[in-house]
């Protein structure tokens, strides 16, 4: 097959699966009315982000992160964009690699709401552009963090809140990354943490299905986003060229993973760049193909 009908064809799947996921969609911003929301790595970028849209949707909220002066910074923001009077608003601090805290987490915040309608799982640790893989012990180190915090700790909330959600028929939103679609050279423990991400919660919803629950998951897949986080990440490692990567803003990102997570919807693929869209669909139908265009796009 030419590289020409390659690209082609590339194209075409982006076209026809923008149709497939975002058409049908039914968002409605009052849905989300007195909903009790739980949403994790609230204190910026995307989680902080999220938490405002929910607050402006009049959503009583729980917000944990590690950082607590940040927490109470989105925690005032959100009450001054809430339409709702009665609105709750709380926070707990909790440090997602400690993964008891995860119970606790969860009881707080039932303990706030007096339930729990949706659970964003949305907290992460963000790797260093290009950290080779190496077998050395530092690999194994960051191995064990990152599943703990990126994969496990998702497993435990989930796990703690199913109680709950199965009596609200609620849902669940875990916030996932294209890496895990893209094997980007530099990024083996973080896309290995997606990866089990996606097997977990995807064999979880179709359980959910089985047992006619009522109980919908959400998975967002997030590309490249202007975070505070990933922008210092970059900057660390490109320098002044950071600023020529083009990033999602995380305040548009916020709400597609809002309203999909409200209007239950299956997978949702977050606004990125044309390259990452052709990234992602290419590996479908010529995995070798992507692999070569990938190495080109970040390496040169």
């Amino acid at each position: 097959m030419g590289y020409g009908l390659k690209m082609s064809l590339a194209l075409s799947a982006v076209v026809i699966a923008y149709l497939l996921m975002y058409s049908g969609t039914k968002f409605d911003p009052a849905d989300v009315q007195d909903k009790k929301v739980l949403i994790t790595g609230a204190s910026s970028g995307i989680g902080k982000q999220m938490a405002c849209h929910f607050a402006k949707m009049g959503a009583n909220l729980v917000l944990t992160a590690r950082r607590e002066n940040l927490l109470k910074e989105v925690i005032e923001k959100c009450k001054k964009l809430s339409p709702n009077p009665t609105a709750s608003h709380a926070y707990i601090v909790a440090d997602m690699k400690e993964l008891e805290k995860t119970k606790e987490v969860i009881k707080f915040s039932v303990d706030s709401l007096k339930g729990l309608d949706i659970l964003v799982l949305n907290h992460a640790r963000i790797p260093k552009m290009f950290d080779m893989w190496f077998g050395s012990q530092q690999n194994l180190t960051d191995l064990a963090t990152d599943m703990d915090i990126n994969f496990r700790a998702y497993v435990h909330l989930a796990s703690h809140a199913l109680p709950h959600l199965l009596k609200s028929k609620g849902r669940i939103a875990f916030v996932s990354s294209v890496a895990e679609k893209i094997p980007i050279p530099g990024v083996a423990v973080y896309t290995a943490s997606k990866h089990a991400m996606q097997g977990f919660f995807g064999v979880l919803r179709q359980e959910m299905v089985m047992r006619n629950t009522g109980v919908s998951i959400t998975s967002c897949m997030v590309a490249g986003t202007g975070t505070e986080q990933v922008m210092e990440n970059l900057q660390e490692s490109e320098g002044e060229t950071a600023m020529d990567f083009h990033l999602a803003d995380p305040t548009v990102v916020a709400l597609e993973i809002v309203q999909a997570t409200v209007a239950r919807q299956y997978e949702v693929y977050t606004s990125s760049d044309i390259l990452t869209s052709i990234l992602v669909f290419l590996g479908k139908i010529s995995p070798e193909l992507a692999d070569q265009l990938t190495m080109k796009a970040f390496f040169g």
